[in-house]
């Protein structure tokens, strides 16, 4: 079931034991209310008439709306993924009704693993994200399998072995074709 390529080894796979919020999910509701106190300062300062403002409400509400959207498709993403860390590859496996959906990193590609901790037994493990790729990814959506990912292992057991264990390997990972 497994993309794995011939000769290469599976070291561990594990799920996600939880759903962990992190300040990029919340940020959005911050931006969303930071504009509609812009926009009652502005309707205010101009003393533009109460439509004005009930058309920013329903605006920002739209946006805020679609933001609720967003972290709701993640957690569910979330729910059907398990992890994969073979000798060479950093594999993502969403096994949802739609059908299963394969994406993988090489080890070779990923920077050094970071590990926060959440003091329960699990942790989350990222590569240090650039500014750029972690902007890509506050647009998540259910995206097409050719659509970069930020590759991030959520609240996984024992995350700091695993971490060591895709360090490890990413020194000495063949690339795969």
């Amino acid at each position: 079931m497994y993309p794995l390529a011939e000769g290469e080894q599976l070291l561990w796979s594990g799920r996600p034991q939880r759903y962990v919020r992190r300040y990029r999910d919340r940020h959005y509701y911050v931006t969303v209310g930071i504009l509609l106190l812009a926009a009652a300062g502005v309707t205010a300062a101009l003393d533009l008439n109460n439509w004005a403002m009930i058309g920013w409400i329903v605006v920002l509400s739209l946006v805020l709306t679609s933001g609720l959207e967003r972290n709701r498709e993640r957690r569910g993403f979330i729910a059907v993924t398990t992890y994969l860390v073979t000798d060479r590859r950093l594999i993502f496996v969403s096994d949802s009704p739609p059908g299963i959906e394969f994406r993988w990193v090489q080890l070779t590609d990923l920077r050094p693993p970071r590990v926060r901790d959440h003091g329960d037994g699990t942790g989350t493990i990222d590569f240090h994200p650039t500014v750029t790729e972690w902007l890509r990814d506050q647009g998540f959506r259910s995206r097409p399998a050719w659509y970069p990912i930020l590759p991030e292992l959520m609240a996984v057991p024992d995350a700091a072995q695993v971490a060591e264990l895709i360090a490890r390997n990413a020194s000495r990972a063949p690339v795969v074709g």
